[in-house]
């Protein structure tokens, strides 16, 4: 809402043509949506706010929705909410219907929300962009985040930050009058057996509590744990994960928000949530008690976030930030083990230090800058680039865009001479190239939901825009496998066909599971005799 607040005071004060709000997520985006629309008092038609992002879904094919389609191409609108991936996949893009809309992020307000969530491996890309758009064309950048990275200090410094950087200014007490939570660190390691107990000893005390770890399976293992705990069935459980599809995930949302307290001094219903890192950006909830698997001082916080949120105690609540013993599993998820590797270092380094501080959100951001670009996968692979590596990793974007030494190099073997024009960018090849969320994977449809009603309908009578209708709201019920998941369950027969003229792939329903999402070894039902 501040954020919102500065974009319209802005616009006003200074003529700016759009506000162009950008978030993470579509979770955060929709979110966002709904708030903006109730605070201006907008219904779902009015053409002043248009939303931008995959799951929208029109609700009927009519001259209002070409509108709206048109003006999704064009960015067109005094208010526009949309994601970083719509965003960054603009601006690289090589596309006329895609750059339709570029010129209309000239003159503009530019809210970036939770700009700690872009993808570091994006960093000095999205630096160059937003340096271009505030300097040369005008535009007013706006960053926010409650653990401000600092993106103007990589190796290229490439961030060209305003004199008076701050809206607040950091050298005053508003953070402490500010305080909700307290952050209790632990060097003791736990094992998933006691981090439940913990789990369960935390919420029975509170009266709810959010647990948060860094891998999927550690989530599934620690809700069957408490499930295990709660023998009296004293709390509602609710688990939160990546392997759900996006309709899966609102529900559980709702589910929570349900029990969760109202208002300062409503107990709510006693629930335990367990879940992986995707409920530490914007989601709009609050908890009496977290608990965080160790983890980057950035997502540590961001877990904090979602305690004592809306101030319903007045004494700031404790986070718990417990280490997990034995997680193997993150040497597939190296960004993660370098920050968890990172914030360990720092407690050890400054015990005395309040995590909360700047000091050390600073300290953190420092220590991840200098290390990540020495980064390297499970096949000691390097990937620490901040230029977004393409063709294989033998190129960057950032080099394919500046002075492109591919492109000059292959000239001066072929010709025998130096490359004779000053601009040698590969505009084609770093378009087609660019995807903020990593290919190789491939969507099917699992059983939730009205999943099944909507392929019966795809399968049934109707016109081609009444089709298209159905695919995008199948969305909210697919979800992304990696090529090993899709080989091992093509392989068991886990997966078919329901609709040959599109190609949708529909999940085993014994793969899905309408506690924790996808399997990739089905649930066998119990055989009664």
């Amino acid at each position: 809402m501040a954020s919102l607040r500065f974009a319209l005071h802005h616009a006003q004060e200074t003529g700016k043509h759009h506000i162009i709000y950008i978030t993470p997520y579509l979770s955060i985006t929709e979110q966002t949506v709904q708030v903006f629309r109730n605070v201006l008092d907008l219904d779902k038609d009015d053409e002043i706010l248009l939303e931008h992002y995959s799951s929208v879904v029109p609700d009927k094919d009519d001259e209002k929705e070409q509108q709206r389609r048109l003006a999704a191409e064009r960015w067109d609108k005094p208010i526009i909410v949309t994601t970083m991936v719509q965003f960054l996949e603009t601006v690289m893009s090589a596309k006329a219907t895609k750059l339709r809309k570029f010129h209309n992020l000239a003159d503009s307000v530019i809210v970036f929300d939770e700009v700690q969530a872009l993808p570091t491996n994006t960093i000095n890309v999205f630096n160059e962009v937003v340096s271009f758009l505030s300097k040369i064309l005008g535009s007013t950048i706006l960053l926010c985040s409650a653990t401000q990275p600092l993106l103007e200090q990589t190796d290229r410094r490439n961030l060209l930050l305003s004199d008076k950087p701050d809206l607040i200014d950091p050298d005053n007490d508003y953070a402490e009058q500010l305080r909700r939570t307290n952050i209790v660190a632990s060097s003791q390691g736990l094992t998933l057996d006691d981090f439940a107990a913990e789990i369960y000893s935390k919420a029975l005390d509170n009266g709810n509590c959010l647990a948060v770890v860094n891998l999927k399976g550690e989530a599934k293992q620690l809700y069957q744990l408490v499930k295990e705990l709660d023998v009296d069935h004293r709390f509602t459980l609710v688990h939160l994960s990546t392997a759900m599809c996006g309709a899966h995930r609102k529900n559980q949302l709702a589910v929570l928000k349900k029990c969760l307290p109202k208002k300062t001094g409503d107990s709510g219903q006693p629930v335990i949530c367990i879940s992986t890192q995707l409920i530490e950006a914007g989601v709009d909830i609050s908890f009496s008690c977290v608990i965080r698997a160790m983890a980057g001082l950035d997502s540590i916080l961001q877990a904090a976030g979602r305690c004592n949120r809306n101030g319903e105690s007045q004494m700031p609540r404790n986070v718990y930030v417990y280490p997990i013993k034995d997680e193997s599993g993150l040497r597939y998820l190296p960004e993660i083990q370098l920050g968890k590797e990172i914030t360990d270092q720092l407690i050890h380094d400054y015990p005395e230090q309040d995590l909360l501080s700047a000091f050390m959100i600073e300290e953190y951001y420092r220590a991840y800058l200098i290390r990540y670009p020495k980064l390297v996968d499970s096949k000691s692979r390097n990937i620490g680039t901040m230029d977004y590596s393409i063709l294989g990793g033998e190129e960057t974007v950032y080099d394919l865009l500046s002075f492109n030494r591919r492109r000059r190099g292959l000239y001066c073997n072929r010709v025998g001479e130096q490359y004779p024009y000053a601009f040698a960018q590969a505009f084609q090849t770093v378009g087609d190239s660019f995807h903020v969320i990593p290919g190789g994977t491939t969507d099917v449809v699992v059983h939730y939901g009205q999943a099944m009603e909507l392929i019966d309908q795809l399968s049934g009578e109707g016109d081609f825009a009444s089709k298209i209708k159905i695919l995008r709201s199948l969305q909210e019920y697919t979800i992304s496998l990696f090529d090993y998941e899709f080989k091992a369950l093509d392989k068991s027969k886990s997966i078919g066909e329901a609709n040959g003229d599109f190609g949708i792939l529909v999940l085993n329903e014994e793969n899905y599971s309408q506690d924790f999402g996808f399997l990739l070894k089905a649930e066998m039902p119990l055989l009664m005799k």
